[in-house]
């Protein structure tokens, strides 16, 4: 859990931190302390544990979701449950006089109107996980394996990739595959920091991502070198992806560290046809010396140019 993430969220720290504070402001002003022989511990032990347990729901959902609508309800909600847990352990070592009865009221009700807000949230939450998973079925293939998931881009790592690509070879269905590299990305981490260069990845899978089917997959091959996946492809149709996607990200105005001048990166791409009875190594091998020569024909036409200025 990453708690420096909790600042993303400044306006609901207040209200946790005025639902956390509030019931200890008002036992101490109102209640009056009981002797020890009144203490019932298994009730101090029970109540006790779920308001520290929801202490740290709340704080778990500071520390791990983005500012939204369904964020705000479930740490609305969580906290007036709280409130009223705190409620009810602070009474187990103050009683109420008289005049402060009403105060019997004030520990249920928050509770119930906390239950009622998060009701709507995890409602809400179920929507978000629907619309996720819809996204992520362009990332799986008919197969889910978390373990395998690329931390930096979120897309597979390679070694599912080709599970998946022999597996299509098994089943008899040929397929395009589409190996991308991005231009001078070593240059681009030395003038930005390492950082920058993990969210342009991110910025570059996403792009990937947005042109391919739901039955594709797109796998981050090694360093800044992609592999895509096109079953049931013809050859035509998948340079016409890859030119597709190396337009969308020479147009990606990227601004790094927050600078106002926006940085731009461009690809280079190499396609070749999968068949069943092709070796995936030799089609892998292949894409990606065409990619180098790429690279180094770009790197001496460059020189070329410098030479001539």
């Amino acid at each position: 859990m990453n708690l420096s993430l909790l600042w993303r969220h400044t306006s609901l720290l207040v209200v946790f931190t005025v639902c956390l504070l509030l019931p200890f402001v008002l036992m101490i002003n109102l209640g009056i302390a009981k002797d020890v022989e009144e203490y019932k511990w298994t009730d101090i032990i029970g109540e006790g544990s779920v308001a520290l347990l929801t202490i740290l729901w709340v704080i778990s959902a500071l520390a791990s979701r983005p500012p939204g609508l369904v964020t705000r309800m479930l740490v609305l909600g969580l906290s007036c449950f709280m409130f009223s847990c705190l409620l009810d352990v602070i009474d187990e070592f103050l009683r109420y006089d008289s005049e402060h009865i009403w105060m019997s009221m004030v520990e249920s009700i928050p509770a119930a109107i906390g239950m009622i807000i998060m009701s709507v949230a995890l409602y809400l939450w179920h929507l978000e996980q629907l619309a996720l998973n819809r996204q992520l079925q362009r990332r799986e293939f008919e197969h889910r394996s978390f373990e395998k998931i690329d931390v930096i881009t979120q897309l597979y790592r390679v070694d599912y990739w080709r599970e998946r690509a022999e597996e299509i070879q098994q089943r008899n269905i040929s397929a395009a595959i589409v190996v991308l590299d991005i231009n001078d990305f070593s240059n681009f981490n030395l003038k930005f920091g390492d950082t920058e260069g993990d969210r342009f990845l991110r910025e570059v899978a996403h792009l990937i991502l947005m042109n391919l089917r739901p039955m594709d997959l797109v796998s981050r091959y090694a360093g800044d070198r992609f592999v895509i996946l096109l079953p049931e492809s013809t050859l035509a149709n998948a340079v016409d992806m890859a030119e597709q996607v190396e337009n969308s990200v020479k147009n990606v105005a990227f601004k790094a560290n927050e600078q106002t001048t926006a940085a731009f990166q461009s690809v280079r791409t190499a396609v070749r046809v999968l068949m069943p009875n092709t070796s995936l190594q030799q089609c892998l091998t292949e894409l990606n010396i065409e990619l180098d020569n790429k690279s180094q024909l770009a790197n001496s036409l460059q020189n070329n140019q410098h030479k001539v200025a």
